[in-house]
């Protein structure tokens, strides 16, 4: 199994999973142990793809052809299992960074991209050139307001859609074949960073900075959910499911929350689970299998156990009281039982006797302000005593996995440099902090600094 990654320097890795994404060794029934240990990612190849950042990239042609975006203004495509071994060709050019990328799926011979341009171009992943150019910035409200109205930051596509959003909290609809506009979503308060369209496109999700994620009825035209899960701007979206019914979203304060509504009555009653925790923000998370991927500010990604969500019950903390508000009519009620025997789990796990998928209540997120979710006690005012709340307030954020399995480990990234009189020497500044002086004549390392 391959995968592939781009990043500050303009290159574009392949690297060999090791792994059966679906079917990963684990441990034997009823036991406790950790899942065995698995093979750690291998670097297989790599290619210098752009001269500036590579802000997007996505799998077409059934997996054959990589199409990569950058701040360097240019879409290309990059064939790694070709026989003829060509680099990277471009197949379009904005005239400002190129920020994403959508295309509807593995047989679609077109590719959509959207750049700080106010341009949302489709190009002929052919090389045939430009099939089609919306002008975001000539939308009511987008032009003569700033470089940033218009300009576009999410996008997703299906054959009858393609979605926009950006800086002006705005999400619009477009016609992929006349550019035309369908319609257009108000409801966000802050930039829209993300966008995911469902297969039969009757809905629209979105994650925006105003730290929430929106479900739309391209149909009704109006908001039909409001998620608010997290507490901090959301950056990145990704769902396999046909109708988005389990997603997963990451934001700011590096939280990665998955969310599973399927089979709810009502999608406030569903299942959310913070899976994991990184160190900074998350700008991109993709799940596949078991397991999910991460990519931060650092250049390593590192990959986590996936936690199952299908039939979860949320196991109820000891000292919390059930009351009639657990009494929803679902169909496929996500709401805990009183425990057996004392305290839950650390994190999900089998029932032996039920099969039931148990997650432990402090693992859970609220989906909405109106959603009910039983907490685990905090201490009251008398020590030695203790009252069950659902104040989520007063609850300390606990995911199910610590620590990553594995990472890819890259190097730290060159983000200044600055050319010395003599025109010889240079000092460059990384991502890690470290200063140091190059000499272009000798091509090596002169000296090594330290950032004050």
């Amino acid at each position: 199994m391959s995968s592939y990654s781009g990043g500050r320097d303009g290159v574009i890795c392949a690297w060999d999973l090791n792994l059966d994404l679906y079917n990963p060794p684990r441990p034997a029934a009823g036991s406790n142990d950790k899942p065995p240990a698995l093979p750690a990612t291998t670097f297989r190849r790599q290619v210098q793809a752009h001269t500036h950042w590579i802000n997007d990239i996505i799998l077409t042609h059934t997996n054959q052809a990589l199409v990569s975006a950058s701040s360097d203004v240019s879409v290309k495509i990059w064939r790694p299992a070709a026989q003829d071994s060509l680099p990277p060709q471009t197949i379009g050019l904005h005239n400002d960074y190129v920020k994403v990328l959508a295309c509807p799926d593995q047989h679609t011979n077109w590719v959509a991209s959207g750049g700080l341009d106010r341009k949302i171009c489709l190009w002929d992943t052919s090389g045939a050139g430009q099939r089609l150019s919306i002008d975001v910035g000539l939308e009511e409200g987008a032009s003569g307001l700033g470089r940033d109205k218009g300009s576009v930051y999410a996008l997703d596509a299906t054959h009858a859609i393609i979605g926009s959003g950006g800086p002006e909290s705005v999400v619009r609809m477009w016609d992929p074949r006349s550019g035309k506009r369908i319609t257009k979503f108000v409801g966000h308060t802050d930039n829209v960073r993300d966008v995911l369209i469902s297969d039969d496109s009757s809905t629209v999700m979105t994650a925006s900075s105003d730290q929430t994620v929106k479900l739309w009825s391209v149909t009704a035209g109006r908001c039909m959910n409001t998620f608010t899960m997290h507490d901090a701007s959301v950056w990145s979206l990704w769902s396999d499911h046909p109708q988005l019914s389990v997603f997963y979203s990451s934001d700011r304060s590096g939280l990665i929350a998955k969310t599973d509504t399927r089979g709810c009555a009502e999608l406030e009653e569903g299942l959310s689970v913070a899976v994991c925790l990184e160190h900074q923000s998350v700008q991109k998370v993709i799940a596949a299998g078991d397991f999910l991927w991460t990519a931060t500010s650092r250049p390593s990604i590192n990959r986590w156990r996936d936690v199952d969500t299908d039939d979860a019950e949320i196991e109820s903390p000891e000292g919390v009281k059930m009351s009639n508000r657990l009494s929803f009519p679902t169909t496929k009620s996500r709401l805990p039982s009183p425990p057996a025997n004392g305290h839950g789990p650390q994190g999900p796990h089998r029932n032996s006797l039920t099969g039931a998928n148990k997650i432990s209540s402090k693992h859970v997120l609220r989906l909405s302000n109106t959603a009910y979710l039983p907490h685990q006690p905090r201490p009251a005012a008398r020590e030695g005593t203790t009252v069950p709340t659902d104040d989520a307030e007063h609850e300390e954020l606990q995911p199910v996995r610590n620590a990553p399995e594995s990472h890819i480990e890259g190097q730290s990234g060159l983000i200044k440099h600055v050319m010395l009189s003599d025109r010889r020497r240079v000092l460059t500044l990384d991502t890690a902090g470290e200063v140091i002086m190059w000499d272009l004549i000798k091509v090596c390392l002169f000296c090594l600094l330290e950032e004050s």
